[in-house]
């Protein structure tokens, strides 16, 4: 979600109503929060260890409430929107482990595969911000860019490492959810791409050894 192209254009945004809600968010979060600071600093033993969780819930509730209230006011969310890390998947963000530590595991080989939904909300403005990009961007960008699929290409290209999961700061692009899936596995790709398998993004045999996932709008 980027505040330029706030997802959220019903009539309720802007007004005193959803205001009064939000400042009342921010109220609840920043007690929450000292709350929170209270129990981590005051905890000695492993005994306090309910006390620390009980208020890191109700710290992550306050955290969700003011993602909602700034969202319903603004149609933006705040920077750190969505951290919660509980494990029940109703929550939007989880991740879950087998609950063995890396570290005692033989492992040698990992596989990380990743899923990135974003929703085009104007795929014009998306081919525009391609053509720029493939003018802008390194001589393997190739073009014309006359497509969204070309669009998108470029765009990822032109930000290096990691450029496809920086599509949400395109003008017409917005998150929607992502998954990330680590696996052990010890057939990893060649390093020569003309000798990977047809299915490139499959792993046929390996252990999950962590999960996450997040979502963005609904």
């Amino acid at each position: 979600m980027t505040d330029e192209h706030p997802e959220n254009t019903g009539p309720d945004r802007w007004t005193d109503e959803a205001k009064d809600a939000f400042v009342r968010a921010a109220e609840a979060l920043s007690s929450a929060l000292r709350t929170h600071t209270v129990a981590v600093a005051a905890a000695g033993s492993d005994a306090d260890v309910a006390t620390i969780d009980a208020a890191k819930e109700a710290l992550a509730n306050a955290l969700e409430s003011y993602d909602e209230a700034q969202y319903d006011y603004s149609g933006t969310f705040p920077p750190f929107a969505i951290i919660e890390e509980d494990v029940d998947a109703e929550d939007g963000h989880d991740h879950v482990h087998d609950g063995t530590p890396l570290g005692d595991q033989e492992v040698t080989g990992v596989t990380v595969l990743q899923r990135m939904d974003y929703r085009i909300t104007d795929p014009q403005a998306v081919i525009a911000a391609g053509v720029v990009a493939q003018k802008a961007g390194a001589d393997e960008i190739e073009g014309p860019v006359t497509d969204l699929g070309e669009a998108l290409y470029a765009l990822a290209h032109s930000r290096g490492i990691g450029g496809w999961s920086q599509l949400a700061e395109t003008s017409g692009v917005v998150p929607v959810a992502q998954v990330t899936l680590a696996v052990a596995n010890e057939g990893l790709l060649p390093t020569d791409p003309d000798e990977w398998p047809e299915d490139s993004l499959s792993v046929e045999e390996g252990e999950l050894i962590f999960q996450e996932g997040a979502t963005w709008v609904e």
